[in-house]
């Protein structure tokens, strides 16, 4: 009689839940129209246009990147997708263009004849590679803040990049490379400026170029490199955001 009884109580209470979430299921389908059910998966809302569900997919893609690049990746919450947002992301790399170009004009306009002349230009050249952006943690964030390779504006391929390292395009792995180019004519540049300037500083007799004098031809090398990467690198930007930075950094 025990078991009957349990089997009864058994079933009477799955009776009672089954009762209950019929109730609740036809509350549910009375309070919304029949036709909000008839949804084809054609036409269904992408869950990924959610701006909540958007902002937590990008602090969890922040987190994940920081941890396997470094930080050198650029934020998804400055993701740029407005004309003036891109003339804002550009202001970094073209102070890059502008410190080139700078050392450049030291090294080729100054018509340097004496060692105290080449220590000036060097130390002025070395001020400049001292920099916050010139840090290759910065200098790469800065870059990547406009060409990121992480957040695409489409959301249907976004799911694609939760995991972190998206495949970029075309034109951003140009960008990437580019980018890489300049940074390392710049390291290089960075170093051979502190060889020159510890052969100079132990020395007072130390002669630049000429025979038997310190060369300068790696130097000029990398100034060159770094400056064509630049020029390169720019081509790739939209010309009217191009020229609407440009016209905003000369007034800075």
């Amino acid at each position: 009689h025990k078991g009957k009884c349990d089997l009864s109580r058994r079933n009477a209470l799955k009776s009672l839940s089954l009762l209950s979430i019929s109730s609740a299921s036809a509350a549910v389908m009375t309070s919304r129209p029949l036709s909000a059910y008839a949804t084809s998966e054609l036409f269904r809302p992408n869950p990924l246009t959610n701006p909540i569900l958007e902002q937590v997919r990008i602090w969890d893609q922040d987190e994940a990147d920081n941890i396997k690049y470094g930080g050198e990746l650029a934020s998804g919450s400055s993701k740029a997708t407005e004309f003036d947002q891109y003339v804002q992301l550009l202001q970094p790399i073209l102070s890059v263009e502008n410190d080139i170009t700078t050392i450049d004009q030291l090294l080729q306009s100054n018509n340097p004849t004496t060692r105290d002349n080449y220590l000036d230009i060097f130390q002025k050249a070395n001020q400049i590679l001292s920099k916050p952006i010139f840090n290759k943690v910065n200098f790469k964030k800065a870059f990547n803040a406009f060409a990121d390779n992480i957040y695409y504006s489409d959301p249907d391929r976004a799911n694609l990049y939760l995991g972190g390292g998206a495949i970029p395009k075309s034109t951003q792995t140009i960008a990437y490379l580019l980018r890489n180019d300049v940074l390392t004519n710049l390291e290089d540049m960075n170093a051979e400026l502190q060889y020159l300037l510890r052969e100079l500083e132990k020395n007072k007799n130390t002669a630049v170029g000429g025979e038997g004098g310190l060369g300068l031809e790696d130097l000029y090398g990398f100034v060159k490199g770094a400056k064509q990467g630049m020029i390169k690198y720019l081509e790739l930007v939209p010309p009217n955001e191009l020229e609407t930075a440009r016209s905003m950094f000369k007034t800075q």
